[in-house]
């Protein structure tokens, strides 16, 4: 259910215009003590960085009722419990990795073909058989993505082509939290 004061207290301050929008240490030394059950990475990498797609896509999740998890995943869990609705355009850019020197060069690219893990944990979804999106579709079982698509992206070319993986990599796992 859309929890709006807990959305409010979650946008950056003057997000409609980048060259205004509120610093990231400002944004959390703002919005952390209001939510401590929100670590200050996923405050950072999910919901900051990405506040329109956050707002648009995740705002049905009222992460009041969550909890939040630093998880280390082997590789094969991270490749068949993580899907996405965007699946396609993840193998699109796992291609991209595959075949675009720009892409390979890029620092995410460089950094995960040379470190064989992502500089960041991805976040996850854990969800119930009957979880849906507010269209109805089902969600991604058992985990839902929803940081971390280039990184997943890049992880599983990597994997595909054989190349030098970690092997374990860092997951941040979001869990609804049940009433006692």
């Amino acid at each position: 259910m859309l929890n709006y004061r807990l959305l409010q207290q979650l946008a950056p301050l003057n997000f409609r215009d980048e060259r205004k929008t509120e610093h990231l240490p400002d944004y959390l030394d703002r919005v952390a003590p209001r939510v401590p059950f929100i670590p200050h990475n996923v405050l950072s990498q999910w919901i900051y960085r990405h506040w329109r797609g956050f707002e648009s896509n995740w705002s049905f999740l009222d992460l009041a009722r969550h909890r939040f998890e630093c998880e280390q995943w082997p590789t094969s869990r991270v490749l068949t419990q993580t899907g996405s609705r965007h699946m396609e355009v993840i193998d699109r850019w796992g291609e991209m990795l595959r075949h675009n020197r720009y892409v390979r060069r890029s620092w995410l690219g460089e950094y995960m073909l040379t470190q064989g893990t992502w500089s960041e944990p991805i976040i996850v979804l854990a969800t119930a058989p009957d979880s849906r999106y507010p269209d109805g579709q089902l969600l991604p079982q058992p985990y839902c993505l929803l940081e971390g698509h280039h990184r997943l992206a890049y992880l599983r070319c990597m994997a595909d082509d054989d190349l030098p993986l970690q092997m374990e990599h860092s997951v941040w796992v979001c869990r609804p939290v049940h009433d006692a």
